[in-house]
């Protein structure tokens, strides 16, 4: 036990020699990590991808969670003019009603699982560009037509399938969200939104699954 403690002591101890031999002096390394201008260099290349990143093709996915479930989001956008981009999501939001800790939970009533499908075109504005220091805030809106797909309780996954029954109407929404560099094609995303998502005929349990939702993602 004792030559053991001999053996990682003297390896521990070789340890900061190894690294200063591949990469200089440690002196040399600290003062690199603690140079503010290495930080003002990634600022500075994160804020020129900020400000051509509305005068470009951005595709990306997000993942987010409402007041009804949670989904994935696929997003993709275009310019039209500066600060002013047409985008196009589609996403997939399930609500699992066996749940008891999700908001539309049916404790007297098993009606079977609900998904969701909006296919929204909006607009989104970039504001206050000037005003944030590696953050692009933005404000949106769009609409288009909403899927609601019941699948009916105590079947099997494609009997369920099968004798699931869908419900179609237009719904829209109105947000706004930042992004902020990740490296030099990548884009962070926070998005907050209110969806309007009203149908004719009962879906599940209900007909209005409007609600808030809060959004995270990659863009690129």
């Amino acid at each position: 036990m004792r030559e053991m403690k001999i053996f990682v002591t003297a390896l521990l101890s070789l340890l900061p020699a190894a690294l200063v031999a591949q990469t200089g002096t440690l002196p040399e390394q600290l003062n690199r990590l603690n140079n503010p201008a290495h930080y003002q260099q990634r600022a500075d290349a994160g804020a020129a991808l900020l400000q051509t990143f509305g005068q470009s093709d951005v595709i990306g996915l997000n993942g987010a969670v409402m007041t009804y479930g949670g989904g994935s989001n696929f997003h993709y956008q275009w310019p039209l003019q500066k600060d002013l981009a047409a985008t196009l999501d589609l996403a997939l939001v399930y609500l699992n009603l066996d749940n008891p800790f999700l908001p539309f939970y049916t404790r007297y009533r098993n009606s079977g699982d609900v998904m969701l499908v909006p296919f929204f075109f909006g607009l989104r504005r970039e504001v206050w560009r000037e005003s944030f220091d590696g953050m692009l805030p933005y404000v949106q809106f769009g609409a288009g037509p909403l899927a609601g797909i019941a699948f009916p309780y105590g079947y099997s996954f494609w009997n369920s399938l099968r004798y699931s029954t869908a419900e179609w109407t237009i719904g829209g929404f109105v947000g706004a969200g930042f992004n902020f560099a990740l490296d030099k094609k990548t884009v962070g995303l926070v998005d907050f939104r209110y969806n309007i998502m009203m149908f004719p005929e009962q879906v599940g349990p209900r007909s209005n699954y409007s609600g808030p939702a809060i959004a995270f993602g990659v863009l690129r």
